[in-house]
């Protein structure tokens, strides 16, 4: 029964990655990030926006439903940072996962009724509640896959060079967007990255 959990697990992480994979990069494709300057509503009017951020959200909860796994394969080497890790990255997974899904459907309500919301010097992005929050959810998310990432290399069980890629790329994207109009740069860094150690992680866990 563990073995299964695990194998399946490590499917789930697989998906996870390669969905925020193609989310990602669909972005590079379709959307008109060269035209992102003072404001966000360039991209979120586009007819394109939905379809992409639901892959988003699709691959962050796959991921969340494959960090149990994660842990389970380290059993029984796993120590306090591994533990430690998968409760804070949940809690910042799901975050995370709102405040995708917000901008997925929320987001071109508000650009119908005033495209100035989405201003980087505009009411929501200079909102004392939006962005302590928006900051937060990225912090806890971050700080949870470098503690997983980091029990991975302190264990050895899974692949070492894929909690080394978590570890890195889930900060870059999960604080990218405080980088304004040049947060496409960071946040591409970090999906390729976590993406890739998702993948290596989930063959990992196949593996064993």
């Amino acid at each position: 029964m563990a073995t299964s959990f695990i194998d399946i697990s490590g499917i789930l992480n697989i998906i996870a990655g390669v969905l925020l994979l193609v989310y990602w990069y669909a972005f590079a494709i379709f959307m008109p990030y060269r035209d992102l300057s003072t404001t966000l509503s360039i991209l979120v009017e586009n007819r394109n926006w939905t379809w992409i951020n639901t892959l988003g959200v699709l691959g962050a909860l796959f991921a969340l439903l494959g960090q149990a796994g994660i842990l389970a394969a380290q059993t029984p080497g796993f120590g306090w940072l591994s533990l430690t890790g998968f409760f804070i990255a949940s809690g910042g997974t799901v975050l995370l996962i709102g405040t995708m899904l917000w901008e997925t459907i929320l987001w071109p309500i508000l650009v119908n009724h005033d495209a100035k919301l989405l201003d980087f010097q505009g009411p929501i992005y200079t909102s004392r509640t939006f962005v302590p929050f928006f900051i937060l959810a990225g912090l806890i998310y971050s700080l949870g896959y470098i503690l997983i990432g980091m029990g991975i290399m302190q264990t050895g069980t899974l692949p070492w060079y894929g909690g080394l890629l978590l570890a890195i790329g889930a900060p870059a994207f999960g604080l990218g967007s405080l980088f304004g109009k040049l947060q496409v740069y960071p946040r591409t860094l970090g999906v390729t990255l976590l993406s890739v150690g998702l993948i290596w992680l989930g063959l990992g866990m196949i593996a064993t």
